[in-house]
């Protein structure tokens, strides 16, 4: 049985989730897609990254967001192949150009002259190729940029202030933390609230020595969101599962009618998601989860 964490806030899941793939309004959605240069992103299984060719990336679509930021599921799902055919016959097999709107290669051009369905699992995506700026490791795109703005992106927290957030981080967890090792904090601030992200994903560390061979050290998978007042941790997000999903920060992107979003990539042995965080009546909720592939 999974251990029980209390938290500060709820993390409540909007009724997003549900939504049909046609919006509810009339404004028109945009394609948002991951944009992975290495296999960090986009694919399942938990394993450390292999860099891919010079200029080209792994594209997947995750979902549709208004101008609103109405968050909207792709209808293709492992229990709607017929859905599945029709978006492969009016999305994925026409050309798409897709701008990155995250900080890793902001406004580089992501060309994909088509996608696909998986042949062997359910899953869909396919290869491009980018130009202008570099992506380092993965991102977030989108179809149409212009209703997408600039503004602060999660920044990896200095060392020094990065271990008192680790401290206060057990001490709010107690032995529900295995170890203060390899966990990367960020700051991130949504829609006004400064949170913290403390992160251990596999790629992060696996390369290490201390992780390899027979004696490797065994460390969970973490994700947790969070704020700090007065030297205390004040959990808002615990990801529970801590063997098999890994989950990391693909990006923080803003759009121009004021709403930001925290977009991560999970991956599990045999299938890829994604979750979306953004503010939903002045609390951090997860109001998106979908997307990606399984076998």
């Amino acid at each position: 049985m999974k251990p029980h964490i209390p938290v500060v806030f709820a993390i409540v899941f909007s009724s997003l989730l549900a939504l049909a793939q046609a919006p509810a309004s009339q404004e028109p959605a945009v394609m948002v897609v991951s944009v992975a240069h290495d296999s960090s992103a986009g694919t399942g299984g938990i394993g450390t990254a292999l860099p891919l060719g010079l200029g080209v990336a792994n594209v997947q679509p995750i979902a549709w967001v208004t101008p609103a930021g109405e968050w909207i599921k792709i209808r293709c799902t492992v229990i709607r192949p017929d859905d599945c055919k029709d978006f492969d016959s009016n999305y994925l097999s026409k050309p798409h150009q897709y701008e990155v709107i995250s900080a890793d290669g902001v406004g580089a051009a992501v060309e994909v002259p088509k996608m696909s369905l998986d042949d062997e699992c359910f899953g869909y995506g396919g290869e491009g190729g980018f130009a202008g700026k570099r992506i380092r490791f993965a991102a977030v795109a989108a179809e149409n940029s212009s209703i997408f703005t600039s503004g602060q992106p999660a920044r990896r927290v200095a060392e020094a202030d990065a271990q008192i957030i680790r401290q206060a981080l057990a001490n709010a967890l107690g032995s529900k933390l295995d170890s203060q090792r390899e966990l990367r904090v960020y700051a991130m601030n949504l829609e006004g609230h400064s949170m913290v992200v403390v992160q251990r994903a596999f790629e992060d560390y696996a390369d290490k020595p201390d992780y390899q061979g027979s004696n490797a050290v065994q460390l969970h998978l973490i994700f947790a969101i969070g704020s700090m007042r007065d030297g205390r941790f004040h959990l808002l997000h615990w990801k529970e599962n801590l063997e098999d999903e890994d989950e990391q920060i693909l990006g923080l992107i803003h759009l121009k009618s004021g709403h930001d979003f925290l977009v991560t990539a999970i991956s599990e042995p045999e299938s890829n998601y994604y979750r979306i965080y953004g503010i939903r009546d002045g609390k951090l909720a997860m109001v998106f989860q979908g997307g990606g592939g399984t076998c």
